[in-house]
């Protein structure tokens, strides 16, 4: 075939070509020119007639397909199987978090005193203390840490403490 792609030569045109033995003729009597096998006999119709110069491909096409009863029971089955891991990660997922949720609430609290402290510069803690009488002078009492021995402060002494001081022995070694 000569010419530009698609054109086709003429119906009765002559053949530029020569057929070798088995291989394509050129059908004249065909519309177009059809090529047809050399030992097979010539279309008897139009319609019978296969285009043997284009190679057979084949393609997918994209169709509808409706289930059948097994193929829907099979569904049936994964989604009932995907349902369950999806309950069973999302329950999963709510111990690990109520679990976590209550770690980051701990970590919370004791990031917040830490902080809490850190701005204070001082926190109040209870000490052991022994009160001692007539410290620094008569009259005072001073609360003195047992740890460090150091006075944390002195208060005036009330009547009954500097009543209390003044022991009265009878003699007999017992205070009354």
């Amino acid at each position: 075939m000569k010419g530009k792609r698609g054109e086709r030569p003429a119906a009765g045109a002559p053949a530029d070509e020569t057929p070798a033995p088995d291989t394509a003729v050129k059908d004249e009597a065909a519309p177009g020119g059809v090529t047809t096998p050399a030992a097979a006999p010539a279309a008897a119709s139009p319609a019978d007639a296969t285009i043997s110069y284009l190679p057979e491909r084949i393609v997918k096409e994209t169709i509808r397909h409706k289930y059948t009863i097994p193929e829907l029971a099979e569904l049936a089955d994964k989604m009932g199987r995907a349902a369950a891991q999806v309950y069973a990660i999302e329950r999963q997922k709510s111990e690990q978090a109520a679990h976590y949720g209550a770690e980051l609430k701990a970590a919370n609290l004791a990031h917040g005193d830490l902080v809490e402290r850190f701005n204070q510069k001082y926190e109040m803690r209870d000490v052991e203390c022994r009160i001692v009488y007539d410290r620094p002078e008569p009259g005072y009492k001073a609360y003195v840490r047992t740890d460090n021995g150091e006075s944390i402060r002195e208060v005036p002494m009330t009547d009954a403490e500097k009543q209390r001081a003044f022991v009265f022995d009878a003699g007999d070694g017992k205070p009354q």
